[in-house]
């Protein structure tokens, strides 16, 4: 995917997410696994253009807690994303210049990882791949997405891609409408939605595919429990409105 067209969706979509507070059920526990490692850092996977990892940066920032620092991460880091974070000048917020693959990630990198509104990109393997390499390093870990909708699970899969089609709608109309208020400004994200209308159409086309792939809290708690030194971890998951939430925290020896 040019990186024009996937950041310009990516942009998009964390800007919908903020605007409607998708993530505001699922912060709290973010800051319990904070409170309860006492972590002041927390590194973000698959941060994109920052959207989840700054939404719960600025929440946990209104409530006072100053003292914790965010890492923002990707393989592919957004250029979109760390505009942003340079405009905040908040000294405990730096998106990272070096890729970071997320299921390698450097040790340097000490705190809670976490990734949100990225987990039902990855199959399930590669979903049991990331707790593995987490549980592996010893770190707490909070992932946070979309939850799998109960009613469109027990349709027929053929007929899934239909019941999607007015989301569908939705999406690729209110890319136009939302384009001009996404920030920082960039031509390549205008020409890509007004000219040739590629970003909506990505972002259409990514709203469906992940309705269809979002997971449940069982299937997260069956893989996380499943990897090796998974029962070492008391495992929490569940759902905040139409948020998903996974937690993992090592129990005390």
């Amino acid at each position: 995917m040019p990186a024009a067209i996937r950041d310009g969706g990516t942009d998009l979509l964390d800007f919908g997410f903020d605007r409607l507070e998708f993530y505001r059920g699922v912060v709290p526990k973010l800051g319990a696994l904070l409170d309860q490692t006492g972590c002041t850092q927390v590194i973000d996977v698959c941060s994109g253009g920052g959207g989840g990892a700054l939404y719960a940066m600025r929440a946990l920032r209104d409530e006072g807690r100053r003292d914790v620092r965010f890492v923002l991460t990707d393989r592919y880091p957004n250029e979109a994303g760390r505009a942003r974070v340079a405009e905040r000048k908040d000294p405990g917020l730096v998106y990272r210049e070096e890729p970071v693959d997320a299921l390698a990630v450097p040790p340097e990198l000490d705190g809670v990882r976490t990734m949100w509104s990225a987990l039902h990109h990855f199959p399930p393997e590669a979903v049991a791949a990331l707790v593995a390499s987490t549980v592996r390093d010893g770190k707490p870990l909070a992932f946070f997405d979309v939850a799998a909708s109960p009613a469109l699970r027990r349709l027929p899969g053929v007929l899934a891609p239909l019941a999607l089609g007015v989301n569908m709608t939705m999406l690729f109309v209110g890319s136009f409408v939302l384009v001009p208020f996404v920030r920082p400004l960039r031509a390549s994200r205008w020409a890509l939605t007004y000219l040739l209308p590629l970003i909506p159409t990505l972002v259409a086309w990514d709203g469906m595919v992940s309705a269809l792939r979002a997971y449940t809290p069982d299937e997260l708690l069956a893989i996380a429990r499943a990897v090796p030194g998974g029962d070492a971890y008391a495992w929490d998951a569940g759902v905040a409105g139409s948020a998903l939430y996974l937690t993992g925290c090592p129990r005390a020896s």
